[in-house]
């Protein structure tokens, strides 16, 4: 009986040790990982004082990348720590971007006061959006902001404080490069990022 007991205990250990996912690829932004650094009449993303700040001029949007080691063929989990310096504000958005190839040919998850959104743009035309209420939960919530994007298949969701936000399908992925988005005049200090598969 005891072998028995220790058998099961031992599969059920070696299921779950296979499901789970390990760091692949990770940033605290001591030093930069190839992340676009640079001002332009947009605003502007450099990686100083250990995070990676990144502003937005005026009404514009500002987006940044970095190529990363995922494999575009496997699930995968992003997370990311970002200190919204005014707070959260409608209107005014932050986020993270995945299946990055160019300025024109993305998928971004974005935060602002009481929504989160989701866009994926081809040639420069948005090919899809998803919208869903969010309740926000203190003002810490609108300052500090912990997302989370997970993939499962064909299906993505995004996370923002542990709180289920927006499941979505994604056709498919070809590019491994991520982004931090910044509109509306803020300024974001982002941190923490890890790739998990």
């Amino acid at each position: 009986m005891k072998k028995l007991f220790l058998s099961i205990v031992l599969v059920l250990a070696l299921s779950v040790a296979s499901y789970s996912q390990r760091v692949v690829w990770e940033d605290d932004f001591e030093t930069s990982k190839g992340w676009s650094e640079y001002e332009d009449k947009d605003g502007s993303a450099l990686v100083k004082d250990g995070v990676f700040l990144v502003k937005s001029k005026g009404t514009r949007e500002f987006i940044t990348k970095c190529k990363t080691n995922i494999d575009i063929n496997k699930n995968f989990t992003i997370t990311a720590d970002a200190n919204v310096k005014d707070g959260l504000k409608e209107d005014q958005y932050i986020g993270m971007a995945v299946d990055f190839m160019d300025n024109k040919n993305f998928s971004v998850f974005l935060v602002e006061k009481g929504f989160v959104w989701f866009f994926q743009f081809r040639d420069g035309n948005k090919v899809r959006e998803d919208k869903e209420y969010i309740k926000p939960r203190s003002k810490k919530d609108q300052k500090m902001v912990k997302f989370e994007m997970q993939r499962k298949g064909s299906n993505i969701m995004f996370l923002v404080n542990d709180e289920e936000t927006i499941e979505t399908k994604i056709d498919k992925i070809e590019s491994n490069r991520i982004g931090f988005y910044v509109s509306g005049g803020q300024e974001v200090s982002f941190d923490n990022v890890k790739i998990m598969q």
